[in-house]
């Protein structure tokens, strides 16, 4: 089991407790935050967050990330994480 800390996420900071078996966007919205996301397939970008603590397994996506930045629709947690807003 992994936690999540959701680090003021549309307003929300908080702990998820999840095995890692879906995606963090999944994740979220089965915990009640929602965050804007399109496709769920690695090609619109809307769903970036900032991965600022941890590792995640990310499968492949066409948006061009920047260090530290990860879709959230393609990355599922290796390892307790946190994550905030891209701002």
């Amino acid at each position: 089991m992994f936690k999540i800390d959701v680090n003021n996420v549309n307003g929300k900071t908080e702990s998820l407790y999840v095995y890692g078996e879906q995606s963090i966007l999944t994740e979220l919205e089965e915990h009640s935050i929602l965050i804007s996301h399109s496709c769920r397939q690695g090609h619109c970008g809307s769903c970036i967050l900032q991965l600022l603590k941890g590792d995640v397994l990310h499968q492949d996506c066409l948006v061009p990330l920047s260090h530290g930045e990860i879709l959230a629709c393609q990355a599922k947690p290796i390892t307790d994480i946190e994550i905030g807003s891209r701002d």
